[in-house]
Protein backbone atom coordinates (compact mmCIF):
# COMPACT_ATOMS: atom_id res chain seq x y z
CA UNK A 1 0.00 0.00 0.00
CA UNK A 2 1.31 3.42 -0.96
CA UNK A 3 2.43 5.56 1.96
CA UNK A 4 1.01 9.06 2.28
CA UNK A 5 4.11 11.24 2.56
CA UNK A 6 2.07 14.09 4.01
CA UNK A 7 1.55 12.11 7.24
CA UNK A 8 4.32 12.37 9.80
CA UNK A 9 2.94 9.88 12.31
CA UNK A 10 -0.08 9.79 14.58
CA UNK A 11 -0.93 12.60 16.93
CA UNK A 12 -0.78 10.08 19.75
CA UNK A 13 2.82 9.26 18.81
CA UNK A 14 3.62 12.97 18.83
CA UNK A 15 2.21 13.29 22.34
CA UNK A 16 4.12 10.24 23.53
CA UNK A 17 7.42 11.45 22.04
CA UNK A 18 7.15 14.83 23.73
CA UNK A 19 5.56 13.85 27.00
CA UNK A 20 6.31 10.29 28.00
CA UNK A 21 9.80 11.05 29.31
CA UNK A 22 8.59 13.87 31.54
CA UNK A 23 5.59 11.86 32.70
CA UNK A 24 7.71 8.87 33.62
CA UNK A 25 10.05 11.13 35.56
CA UNK A 26 7.19 12.61 37.55
CA UNK A 27 5.71 9.16 38.17
CA UNK A 28 9.06 7.87 39.44
CA UNK A 29 9.41 10.82 41.81
CA UNK A 30 5.82 10.42 43.02
CA UNK A 31 6.35 6.69 43.52
CA UNK A 32 9.51 7.37 45.53
CA UNK A 33 7.77 9.95 47.70
CA UNK A 34 4.79 7.61 48.22
CA UNK A 35 7.11 4.74 49.19
CA UNK A 36 8.89 6.94 51.74
CA UNK A 37 5.59 8.13 53.19
CA UNK A 38 4.09 4.64 53.36
CA UNK A 39 7.22 3.31 54.99
CA UNK A 40 7.06 6.12 57.53
CA UNK A 41 3.45 5.37 58.30
CA UNK A 42 4.18 1.69 58.72
CA UNK A 43 7.11 2.46 61.03
CA UNK A 44 5.60 5.26 63.08
CA UNK A 45 1.89 4.37 63.19
CA UNK A 46 0.67 0.88 63.96
CA UNK A 47 -3.04 0.84 63.11
CA UNK A 48 -5.44 -2.04 63.88
CA UNK A 49 -5.15 -4.61 61.11
CA UNK A 50 -8.22 -6.58 60.08
CA UNK A 51 -6.06 -8.78 57.87
CA UNK A 52 -3.86 -9.69 60.85
CA UNK A 53 -6.95 -10.43 62.94
CA UNK A 54 -8.46 -12.73 60.32
CA UNK A 55 -5.10 -14.49 59.87
CA UNK A 56 -4.85 -15.24 63.63
CA UNK A 57 -8.53 -15.75 64.44
CA UNK A 58 -7.86 -19.46 64.87
CA UNK A 59 -5.81 -18.75 68.02
CA UNK A 60 -8.84 -17.06 69.57
CA UNK A 61 -11.12 -19.94 68.60
CA UNK A 62 -8.64 -22.44 70.11
CA UNK A 63 -8.47 -20.41 73.34
CA UNK A 64 -4.72 -19.90 72.88
CA UNK A 65 -4.96 -16.27 73.91
CA UNK A 66 -1.36 -15.93 75.05
CA UNK A 67 -0.15 -16.76 71.55
CA UNK A 68 -2.48 -14.20 69.92
CA UNK A 69 -0.23 -11.50 68.34
CA UNK A 70 -1.88 -8.55 70.05
CA UNK A 71 0.81 -6.05 69.04
CA UNK A 72 0.68 -7.13 65.42
CA UNK A 73 -3.11 -6.82 65.26
CA UNK A 74 -3.59 -3.70 67.42
CA UNK A 75 -0.23 -1.94 67.45
CA UNK A 76 2.44 -1.70 70.16
CA UNK A 77 0.08 -0.14 72.73
CA UNK A 78 -2.91 -2.42 72.11
CA UNK A 79 -4.64 -4.68 74.64
CA UNK A 80 -7.64 -6.96 74.62
CA UNK A 81 -10.01 -8.85 76.87
CA UNK A 82 -12.07 -11.96 76.06
CA UNK A 83 -15.62 -12.23 77.46
CA UNK A 84 -17.84 -15.31 77.40
CA UNK A 85 -21.53 -15.25 76.49
CA UNK A 86 -22.38 -14.28 80.11
CA UNK A 87 -19.94 -11.31 79.88
CA UNK A 88 -17.52 -12.94 82.36
CA UNK A 89 -13.86 -12.26 81.77
CA UNK A 90 -12.05 -15.25 80.30
CA UNK A 91 -8.73 -13.61 79.46
CA UNK A 92 -7.11 -10.17 79.79
CA UNK A 93 -3.88 -9.29 78.01
CA UNK A 94 -2.70 -6.80 80.67
CA UNK A 95 -3.79 -5.11 83.87
CA UNK A 96 -4.35 -1.86 81.94
CA UNK A 97 -7.21 -3.43 79.99
CA UNK A 98 -10.75 -3.02 81.31
CA UNK A 99 -12.47 -6.30 82.12
CA UNK A 100 -16.05 -5.22 82.78
CA UNK A 101 -18.50 -4.36 80.00
CA UNK A 102 -22.28 -4.36 80.13
CA UNK A 103 -24.37 -5.93 77.37
CA UNK A 104 -25.43 -2.53 76.05
CA UNK A 105 -21.85 -1.21 76.18
CA UNK A 106 -20.72 -4.26 74.24
CA UNK A 107 -23.44 -3.69 71.68
CA UNK A 108 -22.29 -0.09 71.18
CA UNK A 109 -18.65 -1.02 70.51
CA UNK A 110 -18.18 -1.33 66.70
CA UNK A 111 -17.26 -4.67 65.13
CA UNK A 112 -13.65 -4.64 63.91
CA UNK A 113 -14.17 -6.78 60.81
CA UNK A 114 -17.04 -4.62 59.62
CA UNK A 115 -16.74 -0.99 58.65
CA UNK A 116 -18.94 0.88 61.13
CA UNK A 117 -19.20 4.59 61.79
CA UNK A 118 -21.62 6.39 64.11
CA UNK A 119 -22.38 10.11 64.33
CA UNK A 120 -24.75 12.16 66.49
CA UNK A 121 -26.72 15.30 65.78
CA UNK A 122 -28.56 17.35 68.38
CA UNK A 123 -31.75 19.12 67.29
CA UNK A 124 -34.94 20.64 68.71
CA UNK A 125 -38.28 19.08 67.74
CA UNK A 126 -41.51 20.93 66.95
CA UNK A 127 -42.42 20.98 70.64
CA UNK A 128 -39.16 22.74 71.51
CA UNK A 129 -37.62 19.71 73.18
CA UNK A 130 -34.01 18.76 72.70
CA UNK A 131 -33.43 15.42 70.94
CA UNK A 132 -30.40 13.51 69.69
CA UNK A 133 -30.20 11.69 66.33
CA UNK A 134 -27.74 8.78 66.39
CA UNK A 135 -26.87 7.45 62.90
CA UNK A 136 -24.80 4.35 62.26
CA UNK A 137 -23.31 3.49 58.86
CA UNK A 138 -21.91 0.04 58.36
CA UNK A 139 -21.57 -3.09 56.25
CA UNK A 140 -23.21 -6.50 56.33
CA UNK A 141 -22.44 -9.67 54.47
CA UNK A 142 -24.48 -10.07 51.26
CA UNK A 143 -26.74 -13.05 50.72
CA UNK A 144 -24.13 -14.74 48.53
CA UNK A 145 -21.58 -14.25 51.36
CA UNK A 146 -19.06 -12.94 48.84
CA UNK A 147 -19.46 -9.17 49.18
CA UNK A 148 -20.48 -6.60 51.79
CA UNK A 149 -23.49 -4.33 51.47
CA UNK A 150 -23.71 -0.87 53.01
CA UNK A 151 -26.29 -0.34 55.74
CA UNK A 152 -27.70 2.67 57.57
CA UNK A 153 -29.68 2.71 60.82
CA UNK A 154 -30.55 5.29 63.44
CA UNK A 155 -31.96 6.04 66.89
CA UNK A 156 -33.63 9.16 68.25
CA UNK A 157 -33.00 9.93 71.94
CA UNK A 158 -34.53 12.50 74.22
CA UNK A 159 -32.38 14.78 76.38
CA UNK A 160 -32.18 12.04 79.03
CA UNK A 161 -30.91 9.50 76.45
CA UNK A 162 -34.20 7.55 76.47
CA UNK A 163 -34.77 5.77 73.17
CA UNK A 164 -37.74 7.22 71.24
CA UNK A 165 -37.15 5.66 67.83
CA UNK A 166 -34.94 2.67 67.17
CA UNK A 167 -33.99 1.02 63.86
CA UNK A 168 -30.60 -0.20 65.15
CA UNK A 169 -31.95 -3.16 67.14
CA UNK A 170 -30.57 -1.47 70.27
CA UNK A 171 -31.31 -3.89 73.18
CA UNK A 172 -32.28 -1.29 75.82
CA UNK A 173 -34.82 1.48 76.36
CA UNK A 174 -32.23 3.99 77.50
CA UNK A 175 -28.71 4.76 76.37
CA UNK A 176 -26.08 5.75 78.91
CA UNK A 177 -23.55 8.47 78.26
CA UNK A 178 -20.73 5.93 78.40
CA UNK A 179 -22.50 3.71 75.90
CA UNK A 180 -22.97 6.65 73.54
CA UNK A 181 -19.25 7.38 73.83
CA UNK A 182 -18.42 3.79 72.90
CA UNK A 183 -20.75 4.02 69.93
CA UNK A 184 -19.24 7.30 68.66
CA UNK A 185 -15.62 6.35 69.52
CA UNK A 186 -15.31 9.28 71.94
CA UNK A 187 -14.52 7.44 75.21
CA UNK A 188 -10.95 8.69 75.06
CA UNK A 189 -8.94 11.03 72.91
CA UNK A 190 -6.02 8.59 73.04
CA UNK A 191 -7.62 5.15 72.80
CA UNK A 192 -10.32 3.52 70.73
CA UNK A 193 -12.34 0.32 71.21
CA UNK A 194 -13.47 -2.37 68.79
CA UNK A 195 -14.83 -5.87 69.28
CA UNK A 196 -14.82 -9.19 67.49
CA UNK A 197 -17.34 -11.98 68.11
CA UNK A 198 -16.21 -15.55 67.53
CA UNK A 199 -17.15 -19.12 68.40
CA UNK A 200 -14.69 -21.18 70.39
CA UNK A 201 -13.85 -24.82 69.76
CA UNK A 202 -16.09 -25.68 72.70
CA UNK A 203 -19.06 -24.29 70.74
CA UNK A 204 -19.58 -21.32 73.07
CA UNK A 205 -19.90 -17.71 71.95
CA UNK A 206 -17.12 -15.30 72.91
CA UNK A 207 -16.39 -11.63 72.31
CA UNK A 208 -12.93 -10.07 72.21
CA UNK A 209 -12.84 -6.35 73.05
CA UNK A 210 -9.77 -4.60 71.58
CA UNK A 211 -8.22 -1.40 72.89
CA UNK A 212 -5.80 0.40 70.59
CA UNK A 213 -3.90 3.65 70.40
CA UNK A 214 -5.61 6.23 68.17
CA UNK A 215 -3.70 7.65 65.24
CA UNK A 216 -4.34 11.34 65.91
CA UNK A 217 -1.16 11.77 67.96
CA UNK A 218 1.74 14.20 67.33
CA UNK A 219 3.64 11.66 65.27
CA UNK A 220 0.74 11.43 62.82
CA UNK A 221 0.58 15.19 62.45
CA UNK A 222 4.33 15.31 62.00
CA UNK A 223 4.18 12.78 59.17
CA UNK A 224 1.31 14.62 57.52
CA UNK A 225 3.31 17.83 57.69
CA UNK A 226 6.30 16.09 56.15
CA UNK A 227 4.03 14.69 53.46
CA UNK A 228 2.82 18.15 52.57
CA UNK A 229 6.38 19.43 52.31
CA UNK A 230 7.37 16.53 50.08
CA UNK A 231 4.43 17.11 47.79
CA UNK A 232 5.37 20.79 47.49
CA UNK A 233 8.61 19.71 45.84
CA UNK A 234 6.65 18.40 42.85
CA UNK A 235 5.19 21.82 42.01
CA UNK A 236 8.27 23.42 40.38
CA UNK A 237 9.03 20.16 38.59
CA UNK A 238 5.50 20.02 37.23
CA UNK A 239 5.73 23.65 36.02
CA UNK A 240 8.96 22.92 34.16
CA UNK A 241 7.50 19.79 32.53
CA UNK A 242 4.37 21.61 31.43
CA UNK A 243 6.34 24.55 30.01
CA UNK A 244 8.60 22.29 27.93
CA UNK A 245 5.62 20.20 26.78
CA UNK A 246 3.58 23.25 25.72
CA UNK A 247 6.45 24.82 23.76
CA UNK A 248 7.31 21.63 21.87
CA UNK A 249 3.69 20.67 21.23
CA UNK A 250 2.89 24.17 20.01
CA UNK A 251 5.68 23.94 17.45
CA UNK A 252 4.60 20.49 16.26
CA UNK A 253 0.88 21.29 16.03
CA UNK A 254 0.85 24.89 14.83
CA UNK A 255 2.11 24.10 11.32
CA UNK A 256 -0.62 21.56 10.34
CA UNK A 257 -3.33 23.65 12.02
CA UNK A 258 -2.26 26.67 9.98
CA UNK A 259 -2.49 24.56 6.81
CA UNK A 260 -5.94 23.33 7.81
CA UNK A 261 -7.06 26.90 8.49
CA UNK A 262 -5.84 27.91 5.03
CA UNK A 263 -7.86 25.06 3.49
CA UNK A 264 -11.03 26.27 5.23
CA UNK A 265 -10.38 29.84 4.08
CA UNK A 266 -10.00 28.65 0.49
CA UNK A 267 -13.41 26.99 0.66
CA UNK A 268 -15.01 30.11 2.17
CA UNK A 269 -13.62 32.19 -0.71
CA UNK A 270 -15.08 29.80 -3.26
CA UNK A 271 -11.74 28.28 -4.23
CA UNK A 272 -11.08 24.57 -4.51
CA UNK A 273 -9.59 23.39 -1.18
CA UNK A 274 -6.07 21.99 -1.48
CA UNK A 275 -4.50 19.10 0.37
CA UNK A 276 -0.97 20.49 0.32
CA UNK A 277 -0.13 20.19 4.00
CA UNK A 278 1.85 17.90 6.29
CA UNK A 279 1.44 16.91 9.91
CA UNK A 280 0.18 14.18 12.25
CA UNK A 281 -2.03 11.52 10.69
CA UNK A 282 -5.17 12.76 12.43
CA UNK A 283 -4.65 16.34 11.20
CA UNK A 284 -4.13 15.18 7.63
CA UNK A 285 -7.25 13.01 7.88
CA UNK A 286 -9.27 15.92 9.26
CA UNK A 287 -8.10 18.04 6.32
CA UNK A 288 -9.05 15.31 3.87
CA UNK A 289 -12.42 14.91 5.63
CA UNK A 290 -13.01 18.63 5.24
CA UNK A 291 -12.23 18.45 1.54
CA UNK A 292 -14.68 15.57 1.21
CA UNK A 293 -17.24 17.54 3.25
CA UNK A 294 -16.81 20.49 0.91
CA UNK A 295 -17.46 18.16 -2.02
CA UNK A 296 -20.57 16.83 -0.26
CA UNK A 297 -21.79 20.37 0.38
CA UNK A 298 -21.31 21.20 -3.29
CA UNK A 299 -23.22 18.04 -4.18
CA UNK A 300 -25.95 19.00 -1.71
CA UNK A 301 -26.18 22.44 -3.30
CA UNK A 302 -26.56 20.84 -6.71
CA UNK A 303 -29.36 18.65 -5.34
CA UNK A 304 -31.03 21.71 -3.85
CA UNK A 305 -30.89 23.48 -7.20
CA UNK A 306 -32.37 20.39 -8.84
CA UNK A 307 -35.12 20.31 -6.20
CA UNK A 308 -35.85 23.97 -6.96
CA UNK A 309 -36.07 23.12 -10.62
CA UNK A 310 -38.45 20.26 -9.83
CA UNK A 311 -40.55 22.64 -7.78
CA UNK A 312 -40.55 25.12 -10.63
CA UNK A 313 -41.73 22.36 -12.94
CA UNK A 314 -44.47 21.50 -10.47
CA UNK A 315 -45.46 25.13 -10.31
CA UNK A 316 -45.56 25.14 -14.10
CA UNK A 317 -47.94 22.18 -13.98
CA UNK A 318 -50.03 23.98 -11.39
CA UNK A 319 -50.01 27.06 -13.60
CA UNK A 320 -51.42 24.83 -16.29
CA UNK A 321 -54.14 23.78 -13.85
CA UNK A 322 -54.89 27.43 -13.24
CA UNK A 323 -54.83 28.27 -16.92
CA UNK A 324 -57.32 25.54 -17.86
CA UNK A 325 -60.32 26.91 -15.88
CA UNK A 326 -59.39 30.46 -16.89
CA UNK A 327 -59.45 29.45 -20.57
CA UNK A 328 -62.85 27.78 -20.12
CA UNK A 329 -64.21 30.82 -18.31
CA UNK A 330 -62.91 33.19 -21.00
CA UNK A 331 -64.25 31.04 -23.84
CA UNK A 332 -67.70 30.54 -22.33
CA UNK A 333 -68.02 34.19 -21.32
CA UNK A 334 -66.98 35.33 -24.79
CA UNK A 335 -69.49 32.99 -26.41
CA UNK A 336 -72.26 34.35 -24.19
CA UNK A 337 -71.26 37.98 -24.86
CA UNK A 338 -71.19 37.37 -28.64
CA UNK A 339 -74.67 35.83 -28.49
CA UNK A 340 -73.44 32.51 -29.80
CA UNK A 341 -75.15 30.48 -27.07
CA UNK A 342 -78.82 29.61 -27.43
CA UNK A 343 -81.07 30.87 -24.65
CA UNK A 344 -81.87 27.38 -23.43
CA UNK A 345 -78.13 26.58 -22.87
CA UNK A 346 -77.02 29.87 -21.31
CA UNK A 347 -77.74 28.67 -17.77
CA UNK A 348 -75.58 25.60 -18.34
CA UNK A 349 -72.70 27.75 -19.57
CA UNK A 350 -73.06 30.18 -16.68
CA UNK A 351 -73.04 27.30 -14.17
CA UNK A 352 -69.88 25.94 -15.78
CA UNK A 353 -68.28 29.38 -15.50
CA UNK A 354 -69.28 29.53 -11.82
CA UNK A 355 -67.90 26.08 -11.01
CA UNK A 356 -64.61 26.76 -12.79
CA UNK A 357 -64.22 30.11 -11.06
CA UNK A 358 -64.91 28.45 -7.68
CA UNK A 359 -62.26 25.80 -8.37
CA UNK A 360 -59.87 28.54 -9.47
CA UNK A 361 -60.54 30.49 -6.29
CA UNK A 362 -59.90 27.38 -4.19
CA UNK A 363 -56.54 26.81 -5.90
CA UNK A 364 -55.50 30.41 -5.38
CA UNK A 365 -56.54 30.31 -1.71
CA UNK A 366 -54.50 27.13 -1.21
CA UNK A 367 -51.35 28.69 -2.70
CA UNK A 368 -51.88 31.85 -0.67
CA UNK A 369 -52.29 29.83 2.54
CA UNK A 370 -49.12 27.84 1.90
CA UNK A 371 -47.04 30.93 1.00
CA UNK A 372 -48.30 32.69 4.15
CA UNK A 373 -47.21 29.73 6.31
CA UNK A 374 -43.81 29.70 4.59
CA UNK A 375 -43.17 33.35 5.50
CA UNK A 376 -40.63 33.75 8.35
CA UNK A 377 -42.84 36.27 10.13
CA UNK A 378 -45.84 33.95 10.32
CA UNK A 379 -46.99 33.07 13.82
CA UNK A 380 -50.42 31.86 14.94
CA UNK A 381 -52.57 33.97 17.28
CA UNK A 382 -52.80 31.54 20.18
CA UNK A 383 -55.66 31.48 22.65
CA UNK A 384 -56.44 28.96 25.39
CA UNK A 385 -59.31 26.84 24.09
CA UNK A 386 -61.15 23.70 25.17
CA UNK A 387 -60.02 21.47 22.30
CA UNK A 388 -62.91 19.07 22.93
CA UNK A 389 -65.57 21.76 22.57
CA UNK A 390 -63.69 23.24 19.60
CA UNK A 391 -63.70 19.85 17.83
CA UNK A 392 -67.40 19.28 18.57
CA UNK A 393 -68.32 22.65 17.07
CA UNK A 394 -66.21 21.96 13.98
CA UNK A 395 -67.73 18.50 13.40
CA UNK A 396 -71.23 19.91 13.90
CA UNK A 397 -70.60 22.48 11.15
CA UNK A 398 -69.12 19.76 8.91
CA UNK A 399 -71.75 17.09 9.59
CA UNK A 400 -74.08 17.86 6.66
CA UNK A 401 -71.23 17.83 4.16
CA UNK A 402 -69.98 14.49 5.49
CA UNK A 403 -73.48 12.99 5.42
CA UNK A 404 -74.18 14.24 1.87
CA UNK A 405 -70.94 12.62 0.73
CA UNK A 406 -72.30 9.31 1.99
CA UNK A 407 -69.82 8.98 4.86
CA UNK A 408 -70.57 7.75 8.36
CA UNK A 409 -69.10 9.90 11.13
CA UNK A 410 -68.01 8.42 14.48
CA UNK A 411 -66.85 10.79 17.21
CA UNK A 412 -65.18 9.88 20.49
CA UNK A 413 -64.66 13.18 22.30
CA UNK A 414 -64.53 13.28 26.13
CA UNK A 415 -66.83 15.55 28.11
CA UNK A 416 -63.94 16.54 30.38
CA UNK A 417 -62.40 19.81 29.12
CA UNK A 418 -58.87 19.56 27.67
CA UNK A 419 -57.24 22.93 27.14
CA UNK A 420 -54.64 23.83 24.52
CA UNK A 421 -53.32 27.11 23.16
CA UNK A 422 -54.45 27.22 19.53
CA UNK A 423 -55.32 29.62 16.72
CA UNK A 424 -58.89 28.46 16.12
CA UNK A 425 -58.99 29.64 12.49
CA UNK A 426 -55.70 27.96 11.60
CA UNK A 427 -56.47 24.77 13.54
CA UNK A 428 -59.82 24.44 11.76
CA UNK A 429 -57.76 24.37 8.57
CA UNK A 430 -55.88 21.31 9.87
CA UNK A 431 -59.11 19.38 10.44
CA UNK A 432 -60.51 20.64 7.14
CA UNK A 433 -57.54 19.51 5.04
CA UNK A 434 -57.38 16.03 6.58
CA UNK A 435 -61.13 15.40 6.35
CA UNK A 436 -61.31 16.89 2.82
CA UNK A 437 -58.64 14.40 1.71
CA UNK A 438 -60.69 11.54 3.17
CA UNK A 439 -63.88 12.73 1.42
CA UNK A 440 -62.08 13.25 -1.90
CA UNK A 441 -60.25 9.92 -2.11
CA UNK A 442 -62.80 7.48 -0.62
CA UNK A 443 -66.16 6.19 -1.78
CA UNK A 444 -69.60 6.36 -0.17
CA UNK A 445 -70.10 4.22 2.92
CA UNK A 446 -66.65 5.00 4.32
CA UNK A 447 -66.50 5.38 8.09
CA UNK A 448 -64.76 8.54 9.25
CA UNK A 449 -63.66 8.45 12.90
CA UNK A 450 -62.62 11.46 15.00
CA UNK A 451 -61.24 10.80 18.53
CA UNK A 452 -59.61 12.86 21.28
CA UNK A 453 -57.86 11.46 24.36
CA UNK A 454 -55.66 12.82 27.13
CA UNK A 455 -52.30 11.10 27.54
CA UNK A 456 -50.09 12.55 30.29
CA UNK A 457 -49.64 16.27 29.68
CA UNK A 458 -50.57 15.93 26.00
CA UNK A 459 -53.72 15.62 23.93
CA UNK A 460 -53.92 12.97 21.21
CA UNK A 461 -56.23 13.78 18.28
CA UNK A 462 -56.88 10.89 15.92
CA UNK A 463 -58.62 11.28 12.51
CA UNK A 464 -59.01 7.96 10.70
CA UNK A 465 -61.10 6.20 8.04
CA UNK A 466 -61.57 2.70 6.66
CA UNK A 467 -61.29 3.74 3.02
CA UNK A 468 -58.70 2.98 0.36
CA UNK A 469 -55.70 3.97 2.45
CA UNK A 470 -52.62 5.99 1.48
CA UNK A 471 -50.60 4.57 -1.45
CA UNK A 472 -47.33 3.06 -0.10
CA UNK A 473 -45.20 5.05 -2.53
CA UNK A 474 -46.21 8.37 -0.97
CA UNK A 475 -46.74 7.31 2.68
CA UNK A 476 -43.28 8.50 3.76
CA UNK A 477 -43.54 11.85 1.96
CA UNK A 478 -47.23 12.51 2.51
CA UNK A 479 -46.56 15.81 4.36
CA UNK A 480 -44.10 17.18 1.82
CA UNK A 481 -45.36 19.99 -0.46
CA UNK A 482 -46.78 19.04 -3.85
CA UNK A 483 -47.13 15.37 -2.93
CA UNK A 484 -50.12 13.84 -4.76
CA UNK A 485 -51.17 10.26 -5.39
CA UNK A 486 -51.25 8.69 -8.82
CA UNK A 487 -55.03 9.04 -8.98
CA UNK A 488 -54.83 12.75 -8.33
CA UNK A 489 -52.10 13.30 -10.93
CA UNK A 490 -53.98 11.43 -13.62
CA UNK A 491 -57.16 13.35 -13.05
CA UNK A 492 -55.30 16.64 -12.54
CA UNK A 493 -56.93 17.14 -9.13
CA UNK A 494 -55.39 18.63 -6.02
CA UNK A 495 -52.27 20.70 -5.39
CA UNK A 496 -50.54 18.37 -2.97
CA UNK A 497 -50.39 21.18 -0.41
CA UNK A 498 -53.26 20.30 1.94
CA UNK A 499 -51.34 18.03 4.30
CA UNK A 500 -48.19 20.16 4.02
CA UNK A 501 -50.26 23.12 5.22
CA UNK A 502 -51.73 21.03 8.05
CA UNK A 503 -48.24 19.97 9.16
CA UNK A 504 -46.92 23.54 9.19
CA UNK A 505 -49.91 24.76 11.21
CA UNK A 506 -49.54 21.98 13.79
CA UNK A 507 -45.80 22.60 14.11
CA UNK A 508 -46.38 26.35 14.51
CA UNK A 509 -48.50 25.36 17.54
CA UNK A 510 -45.51 23.37 18.93
CA UNK A 511 -47.43 20.17 18.15
CA UNK A 512 -46.66 17.06 16.11
CA UNK A 513 -48.60 15.33 13.32
CA UNK A 514 -47.91 11.96 11.74
CA UNK A 515 -49.43 9.28 9.54
CA UNK A 516 -49.73 6.16 11.66
CA UNK A 517 -47.96 3.12 10.23
CA UNK A 518 -50.29 0.90 12.23
CA UNK A 519 -53.81 2.42 12.21
CA UNK A 520 -56.27 1.41 14.88
CA UNK A 521 -58.20 -1.80 14.27
CA UNK A 522 -60.70 -1.54 11.41
CA UNK A 523 -59.13 1.59 9.91
CA UNK A 524 -56.87 1.89 6.87
CA UNK A 525 -55.68 5.48 7.34
CA UNK A 526 -55.03 7.30 10.62
CA UNK A 527 -53.59 10.76 11.17
CA UNK A 528 -52.46 11.50 14.74
CA UNK A 529 -51.96 15.00 16.15
CA UNK A 530 -50.20 15.57 19.49
CA UNK A 531 -50.70 18.85 21.35
CA UNK A 532 -49.45 20.02 24.75
CA UNK A 533 -52.14 20.78 27.32
CA UNK A 534 -52.16 24.16 29.02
Amino acid sequence: MKTDKRKTGSFLALLIQNYVGFTLTILCILALISAIINKGFERRLDLPSVDALEANEGLLEEGNYDAFPCRKVLGPKGDFVVLDENLHTVYKSSEKMEESFTATELYCIPEMTLWEYTETTTFTNQEGKKQILVKRYGEVMSKDEETYEETESFMILDENYRVLTNTMDFPAQQLGERELQYMTDSVSASYGYQKHAFTGEDGRKYTAVFKYKKIDDPSYRHIVSALERLWLLTIPLYIIVVAVFVLKLNRKVKVPLTSLSRTITQYQQGEKPSTEYRGPNEFVEIGDDFVRLAARLNESEEKRLKADMDKQKMLADISHDLKTPITVIQGYARAICDGMIPEDRREQYLRTIYLKSSALNELINTFYEYSKLEHPDFSPVLKRENICEFAREYLASKYNEIALAGFELEADIPETPLYCHIDSQQFSRVFENIIANALKHNSEGTVLRFAIAAEGNSVKISISDNGKGVPPEIADVIFEPFTVGDESRNSRQGTGLGLAIAKKIVESHKGYISLSKHPEEGMSTEFIIWMKTS
